[in-house]
């Protein structure tokens, strides 16, 4: 941890991630980057065995459990770093948590019926997304409350609780813009730590003079997740944990005197 900041790094073993689909298929190759990460300075690794980037293909439960279990496994057999695991689905939640992972991270805001259930009896923390892709603008302070309920009212206690305001998945650029300025609002209203999440998104190709590659969009990434973190973001979900760190260091070594 970078003081009171939390870095996830993220860990897609996917073939169609829309930074780094591919590159980590491989349980073994995925395992070193994690190590790599953590090295680096993270303190979660977010696994994702299914892309949400739009247009994503919707895999079966199967096929997504045959991608995260071994790697959950294995690094938890190397390594005390916390685990979170990037899914919807409370049946591939439930293997996961029995595999060692410590957070489920749910961009549906809890749509599986069964998944506040399953959290709340397991004891462990949820990221909790605020989604935005149903085709209708509804105001972030409704779907994050709703969300929230679901939550208390399953039992999840408030200390497992992390909100995620879902930039990227909104209607508009302008929105994401929104939702980051919004993290103080959150906060305020609801309590909860909160993880941003804008690592390499469509709002960071804005910045760049012409077109870029997701890849090529780390520093806009870091930009952003450094104005987040100056409004009160308590977590910071990123692919190049080695910059972000270093960045959050000597961002707070200056302002904090």
């Amino acid at each position: 941890m970078t003081d009171s900041i939390s870095i996830y790094g993220i860990l897609n073993v996917t073939p169609d991630s829309f930074s780094d689909g591919g590159m980590f298929n491989d349980a073994d190759e995925a395992v070193r980057h994690a190590l790599q990460m953590i090295s680096d300075g993270a303190d979660v690794i977010d696994i994702g065995g299914m892309s949400t980037r739009p247009g994503f293909d919707n895999i079966s439960a199967e096929e997504e459990l045959s991608r995260v279990i071994p790697v959950i496994k294995k690094i938890r057999a190397v390594s005390s770093c916390r685990i979170s695991l990037d899914t919807f689905r409370a049946g591939v939640a439930a293997r996961a948590i029995e595999a060692g992972a410590d957070i489920i991270n749910d961009i549906s805001g809890l749509s599986d019926p069964d998944m506040a259930p399953l959290i709340a009896s397991a004891g462990v923390e949820a990221v909790l997304m605020r989604n935005g892709l149903d085709g209708a603008h509804v105001p972030w302070e409704e779907t994050i409350g709703q969300t929230v309920d679901r939550a208390k009212a399953c039992g999840i206690s408030d200390d497992k609780i992390i909100l995620d305001p879902g930039v990227g998945f909104t209607d508009s650029r302008e929105t994401d813009i929104e939702l980051i300025r919004a993290i103080p609002a959150i906060k305020q209203r609801w309590g909860y730590p909160v993880l941003l999440g804008v690592s390499r998104k469509r709002i960071t190709s804005v910045f760049y003079n012409g077109d870029s590659l997701p890849k090529e969009r780390d520093g806009a990434s870091v930009a952003l997740a450094l104005y987040g973190m100056s409004i009160g973001a308590d977590a910071l979900r990123v692919h190049n944990v080695k910059q972000t760190y270093a960045a959050v260091r000597a961002f707070k070594h200056m302002t904090d005197g």
